[in-house]
Parts: C-alpha cells; sequence; structure tokens
C-alpha cells in the first residue's frame, strides 16, 4: 500500500511510483470523487484536438485513401461488367 500525508494546507504529493505508473505529468487535471471514507481520483481527459493539428501524424505506409479508390473502382468496373452482360 501506497501512503501520503495530507499537508497543513490540505494538500497530497502523490507519490513518484504513482505517477510514473500512471503517467501523471505536472498540469494533469484530476477529478476526485468522495465514496464513503474513501477518495476516487481520474485523469480528466483532455478534449481531442483539433483535427487539422493531425496532418501528418501518419506518413509511413501505403495510402490509405488510393487503396480505398482502386477498390471503389474495381467495384465499380464490376458492376458494370455485371450490367453489360444481363440478357
Amino acid at each position: 500500500m501506497t501512503k501520503a500525508t495530507v499537508s497543513s494546507k490540505g494538500q497530497i504529493a502523490l507519490p513518484k511510483a504513482v505517477r510514473e505508473r500512471l503517467g501523471l505529468k505536472p498540469g494533469t487535471v484530476l477529478s476526485i470523487d468522495v465514496r464513503g471514507e474513501s477518495l476516487v481520483m481520474r485523469r480528466i481527459a483532455r478534449e481531442f484536438p483539433d483535427w487539422h493539428t493531425m496532418r501528418g501524424i501518419v506518413k509511413s505506409g501505403p495510402s490509405l485513401t488510393k487503396a480505398l479508390e482502386q477498390e471503389h473502382a474495381g467495384e465499380l468496373a464490376r458492376s458494370e461488367t455485371r450490367i453489360k452482360n444481363r440478357p
């Protein structure tokens, strides 16, 4: 069991092992719920970043857009062939 002590200002220092295990960094916002005699702390996830900021994150590998375009073109060609071969 990991222990922490409440300071005279009502503050608690989270032990290093706990911070490292949960990936808590300075500025991380936590919610605190009281359940009976227990405190439940949870990290509050930040909102998803604006999708414009994600541009270029994945640069390796084949283009998924090209693969989808080729797959769609193949489906269209098969459909046209079926239509032409109808009696």
